[in-house]
């Protein structure tokens, strides 16, 4: 296959398992008991059944065995065209600035997802959240992100199509840098040339989160330095003792994807905590009139300023709704002066239907025709341009026009096979195909159908080969789909004169390859596998 003997294929599977066991390319898994339907099983059911069926075990951590399995990668880099890579580089920055402008524009974002408020649980429980924190009036104009584009190629015409645009909780970024580690190692042992391209995602990540933390205590020291009595030698005021709040999930089977972000933080001197979901509450304090986030670490270590608040969890229905204390946590987050990675506006911008309501004409141009960080009239048209071609076909359930065209695809069986339905949420699972949609919707009122938007299908070339080593150490070998994510990091300013951008780059990369003919792509999850581009 690919010009590859056997020999060199089963050299390659040696050294990759040795690498995965040596480099932490790993998942845990808990053992829940008999009692409890393990963590896979209920990610599993709800992939195979109900997309919103909510996953509520909470169980201490520190009460579980665990064990791990290897996460699947690709044997051979699987190849990409290169200009595509590269089309997906230049386009991450301005993806970034054009969520991060949706996410400053009120108006747009109450009338785009006002619908979804009344029918869908989580987008409710995060807008309640972001008018009581719009109400109080926010303490910190700073907020960041991590954002991450994904996309395949549409066979049609060979050009990327943009599948979502992840910009709450996104992963995978330190499963992708490793796999790209690697096989450039891989390669080395082989003496073979492929064209693999670096990642740098997590120092990326890392470096952004520090500046992040650079600048409020920045601001910090300049709040003290203002209320500090004037006199002919100002005392020089020290700099605060802050860290880094990581919100997570408990029993996480996808630490090895969080940790290298922590440990890259610490490696840089700037203390990055975890602190589970359910414990926001216990485990923080928030100061009435500076409403300054304090933190308090393990070993009973004096409380720490949370500087940056970097969200891993908080993007399922059931961490609002069935964990008594997660509406309230996540509103002390917002409320404190800790910058945000990401803010709970920014959250909701990660619905589906902002990214329907983006397709519509006018509507980029409304938020980038006006963006400094283009030269001219004639560039800004030519990257818009290059954004928008990117956009495929999809259909809200918010009017009359709308409603008429979704009961037209879904009562023709030729054409309901080419949409998907996608639902708002986010963490994988929430799709459904084809020919499943009417037998789906009919288990739900009309009116219920506005949680959804109708995706027209990315058909993607069938003619890859790829290599793929399963999680249980089985090989596919044959046609292979790849998922190209691009991640972007950004930090900008909010206030009366509109956005300020202080940093947005393209930090580095994600590559996803499933089997052809398979349904979704959900490496942690068991669909598809990790891996790098061989650029072509």
């Amino acid at each position: 296959m690919m010009g590859v003997t056997d020999e060199e294929i089963s050299h390659r599977i040696r050294e990759i398992q040795d690498y995965r066991l040596t480099h932490g390319m790993l998942l845990k898994e808990f053992d829940f008991g008999s009692h409890i339907p393990s963590r896979l099983n209920q990610l599993w059911h709800r992939i195979s059944k109900k997309p919103t069926t909510p996953c509520t075990c909470q169980v201490p951590e520190t009460s579980l065995p665990w064990t791990t399995r290897p996460l699947a990668v690709s044997i051979l880099p699987t190849q990409f065209p290169k200009h595509l890579f590269k089309q997906a580089q230049e386009l991450q920055p301005l993806f970034d600035e054009l969520y991060l402008r949706v996410a400053s524009d009120h108006e747009w974002l109450r009338q785009v997802l006002s619908p979804l408020i009344e029918h869908d649980p989580l987008v409710a429980s995060l807008w309640k959240i972001y008018e009581q924190v719009r109400s109080a009036g926010s303490k910190q104009d700073v907020v960041c992100g991590i954002f991450r584009s994904d996309y395949l190629i549409d066979s049609h015409d060979s050009t990327l199509k943009q599948v979502e645009m992840n910009v709450f909780s996104a992963s995978g970024f330190s499963h992708a840098q490793n796999v790209a580690n690697m096989h450039q190692h891989v390669q080395r042992t082989c003496g073979s040339s492929a064209d693999l391209p670096k990642n740098e995602n997590v120092d990326g990540i890392a470096d952004m989160l520090a500046e992040a933390n650079s600048i409020y205590c920045h601001q910090l020291v300049s709040t003290r330095n203002e209320e500090a009595t004037p006199s002919t030698e100002a005392p020089q005021i020290p700099h605060p003792k802050t860290c880094i709040l990581m919100i997570v999930q408990p029993t996480n089977f996808n630490i090895a994807d969080e940790r290298p972000i922590e440990h890259a933080l610490w490696s840089r001197n700037i203390p990055c905590y975890r602190c589970e979901w359910q414990n926001a509450l216990s485990h923080t304090r928030l100061d009435d009139d500076t409403k300054t986030l304090l933190f308090h670490p393990p070993n009973k270590q004096p409380p720490l300023q949370v500087s940056v608040i970097y969200y891993r969890a908080g993007y399922q229905p059931h961490e609002y709704l069935h964990i008594t204390s997660g509406m309230d946590s996540r509103l002390r987050l917002e409320l404190s002066r800790a910058i945000k990675c990401p803010d709970i506006a920014t959250h909701l911008t990660t619905c589906k239907t902002v990214q329907q309501a983006l397709t519509k004409e006018g509507v980029v141009e409304k938020f980038l025709s006006r963006s400094s960080s283009f030269d001219n009239d004639s560039a800004s048209t030519k990257e818009i341009a290059a954004l928008k071609s990117t956009f495929v076909e999809m259909l809200s359930f918010d009017s009359p026009s709308s409603k008429n065209d979704w009961m037209n695809i879904i009562s023709d069986p030729t054409r309901v096979k080419d949409y998907i339905l996608k639902a708002n949420g986010d963490g994988g699972g929430h799709n459904v195909y084809g020919e499943a949609i009417p037998a789906y919707l009919k288990g739900s009122i009309e009116e219920e159908w506005k949680k959804f938007v109708l995706m027209r299908r990315i058909e993607s070339p069938r003619d890859a080969e790829g290599m793929l080593l399963l999680a249980d150490d089985s090989v596919f070998k044959g046609d292979v789909v790849s998922e190209l994510g691009m991640a972007g990091t950004c930090i900008w300013r909010r206030g009366k004169g509109g956005v300020e951008v202080l940093s947005n780059r393209c930090v580095g990369w994600t590559l996803k390859t499933k089997p052809s003919g398979v349904e979704g792509m959900m490496v942690v999850k068991g669909v598809g596998a990790m891996d790098c581009p061989n650029l072509i």
